[in-house]
């Protein structure tokens, strides 16, 4: 398969190439690698949209637009797209005791052949369970969040149970999802995903989805996912009040656990309200990466000046750190904003983000 990118974004080649990879992974997780080997072997030059049929190809679709999800067209948040530049998804807010509810109600429907169960509220990760010894890897996991946001039917039904492949899990073979969103609970807009290795599961993973529902209605937590639903998991100008008393200078930041291969970010706030300054924040932050990446680079830190704003990364073991400072900060305010920025993450780590549950 040749895949081909024309583009007039001035993204990193290395950004362009990385969307390509996902769109290849995504193909994959449709008709699985041993399907399209066994396509082209058979007939060189075979037109795959005979095999992706509609809903296929409203899922490739749905892709390409959430990698550049910034674009004036799109109603998807920069946040969206960020998670194909890191490979890593992003994560909703919910404070320790309600995330220990969600973990309690996932692990509760342990069965023989249940691989994953994943809730979503909309594109942000809300918990994930997986066996002890089998991993849920993030870029599978982007590409079940895609297929969940790809398509209005998985809202309209009252479970849907279909095929995919994860490439990284097994590519050559299929696995089997139940995908449910939880309206008749009141949530809307928060999905349950769980994906079991036989297709004979339909009916125990329906009993499972009214379990986790049940659970998490009597435990008080549905509701609360359903406002993640709807808002970012911060906003800057908390962080700007005591005690972080951030400069405001920040104007905005993503900090990405390359630990945890997760990563969270504030709400876009003045001057990124406008789908134009957005794109440019998200160009800003493409660059940053694709720097900080090179072969070569031994520095922890680094400054890009313009008129318009300071686009900072700072990186240590685990920790990669982006921001967009105001055109005035300097080097040595930078560095102070990171501090802080770092001190908060590790405050609010716990609901910030995910600790993986076992079976």
């Amino acid at each position: 398969i040749y895949l081909i990118s024309v583009s007039r974004t001035l993204e990193p080649t290395a950004h362009l190439a990385r969307q390509l990879q996902f769109v290849y992974t995504q193909l994959v997780s449709i008709l699985t690698r041993k399907g399209l080997e066994h396509v082209f072997k058979r007939k060189h030059g075979f037109d795959l949209r005979n095999l992706l049929g509609n809903s296929g190809e409203q899922v490739l679709s749905h892709l390409v637009g959430a990698m550049d999800g910034h674009k004036l067209a799109s109603s998807l948040p920069l946040h969206t797209s960020m998670s194909f530049v890191l490979g890593a998804p992003w994560c909703a807010r919910l404070p320790l005791p309600l995330r220990n509810q969600v973990n309690k109600a996932l692990l509760s429907v342990k069965s023989q052949h249940l691989i994953y169960a994943v809730l979503l509220a909309k594109n942000q990760l809300v918990q994930f369970v997986r066996p002890r010894k089998t991993a849920l890897w993030a870029e599978d996991l982007l590409l079940i969040i895609n297929l969940v946001n790809s398509s209005s039917s998985f809202r309209e039904s009252e479970g849907t149970w279909t095929p995919l492949c994860l490439p990284l899990y097994s590519p050559d073979a299929n696995v089997f999802a139940y995908i449910c969103y939880l309206h008749k609970h009141g949530a809307p807009d928060v999905c349950l995903v769980l994906v079991a290795s036989s297709d004979n599961e339909f009916f125990t993973l329906s009993a499972s989805k009214d379990s986790v529902a049940e659970s998490l209605v009597a435990a008080g937590v549905l509701a609360k996912i359903q406002t993640c639903a709807h808002k970012p998991p911060f906003v800057i100008e908390v962080l700007q009040q005591p005690p972080t008393s951030l400069s405001k200078d920040v104007l905005h930041f993503i900090y990405f656990s390359t630990a945890m291969n997760q990563f969270v970010a504030p709400g876009l706030t003045a001057p990124y309200t406008h789908a134009k300054s957005q794109q440019r924040l998200m160009r800003h932050y493409q660059s940053l990466a694709f720097w900080l990446h090179r072969q070569h680079r031994s520095q922890r830190m680094l400054v890009v000046a313009s008129d318009s704003q300071t686009m900072v990364a700072w990186v240590d073991r685990d920790v990669e750190l982006y921001l967009a400072l105001s055109p005035l900060a300097t080097r040595a305010s930078a560095l102070a904003a990171c501090s802080r920025i770092l001190k908060w993450i590790k405050k609010e780590e716990q609901s910030l983000f995910i600790t993986p549950q076992m079976w």
